[in-house]
């Protein structure tokens, strides 16, 4: 079932608000990182189109303002999220399993959004006194759906609760992740 998400407000009442832009996420960020790379079609893009491995803080620090802007932009984010996606339009191939990839794709896309969705429940969970209600902790996950939902890409994969969330993220972990060129080399660096 494709998840149909109305827009919703992201202001600074907003629990993602509170969280996204938070400095410790950079303690989180490396294995965010390293989760995206670990997606085959993830890290034969990043292989294949970016400078990461040449200029790995450069491309964080080009990147992060941007997808954050899809957070704080506010009248401008969805604007934002779109050039985002954009700039992944021509991030395609095949990877050196010989499987095709699309940036775009959204699986794929998704699991880029689901490691920052992740990362930012782990600032919460990690080094914030704030413990997050269950109700808390949906309001946050259906926050990061309209975060993604910004980019305009595909809902399709998008799990509707936390819960399914929690079950996806498992899946793709288990099923989907494996020890990419990319995500090598980054544990390496």
């Amino acid at each position: 079932h494709v998840y149909r998400a109305d827009p919703i407000d992201l202001g600074p009442d907003s629990l993602l608000w509170r969280w996204a832009g938070d400095n410790r996420l950079s303690f989180t960020g490396l294995s965010a990182g390293i989760l995206q790379l670990m997606h085959p079609g993830l890290g034969a893009g990043v292989v294949q189109h970016s400078a990461f491995f040449t200029e790995p803080w450069d491309r964080i620090i080009r990147s992060l303002p941007e997808i954050l802007g899809v957070v704080y932009d506010g009248p401008e984010a969805e604007t934002t999220g779109h050039r985002v996606r954009d700039y992944h339009r021509r991030i395609k191939g095949v990877d050196d399993q010989g499987r095709r990839y699309s940036a775009l794709a959204p699986e794929t896309f998704w699991w880029a959004h689901a490691t920052f969705q992740f990362a930012v429940e782990g600032v919460v969970d990690r080094f914030d006194p704030h413990r997050l209600r269950d109700d808390e902790r949906e309001q946050l996950y259906r926050e990061g759906i309209e975060w993604y939902r910004r980019y305009g890409v595909s809902m399709r994969p998008v799990p509707a609760t936390r819960g399914e969330f929690g079950e996806v993220w498992d899946r793709t972990c288990t099923d989907v992740l494996e020890m990419t060129a990319a995500a090598e080399r980054a544990v390496d660096m």
